[in-house]
């Protein structure tokens, strides 16, 4: 298998996490009430959605169509399978997750492909791990608040 195959193959797998993780935060978004929160989440949402687009773009430079690829056969049966271990952690821990997961894969593509890709994987990475910490300060701030109301 080619380089440029091996590659293809890589953003295609990235494709499909990304547009998980976009639902990930959408989900996530509609269990919120605080504005702010929510309007944080789904700001992410659109972001991932945002660099799925850019690796899609990515793919159409490399002479790759929409019919060619994985993420238009995607098989949702797959999605609940993979997630069932996850079912009892809460929306925004799965945001987490699936972010951790997506910087994972984006240095692996960074370092693996650095010289044939000629997309800024950096500054996805930099942001993912911004929202990470975001969410993870969501995380503390509400569990110290739900501490403090079961007191009263």
């Amino acid at each position: 298998m080619t380089k440029k195959n091996q590659y293809i193959g890589r953003l295609e797998g990235l494709l499909t996490h990304l547009k998980n993780t976009k639902l990930e935060y959408l989900k996530a978004a509609d269990q919120l009430n605080n504005s702010e929160h929510k309007r944080h989440l789904n700001q992410q949402a659109i972001l991932r959605n945002r660099f799925f687009q850019e690796i899609l773009k990515e793919l159409h430079r490399l002479g790759m169509t929409l019919d060619n690829l994985v993420i238009s056969r995607f098989n949702f049966d797959q999605l609940l399978i993979s997630s069932i271990d996850i079912l009892q952690v809460s929306a925004i821990e799965k945001c987490i997750q699936s972010d951790a997961y997506l910087l994972e894969k984006y240095n692996e593509i960074q370092v693996e492909f650095e010289s044939v890709s000629e997309i800024d994987l950096f500054s996805a990475c930099e942001k993912i791990k911004d929202a990470i910490e975001k969410n993870q300060f969501l995380i503390d701030n509400f569990a110290s608040k739900s501490r403090i109301h079961s007191i009263f």
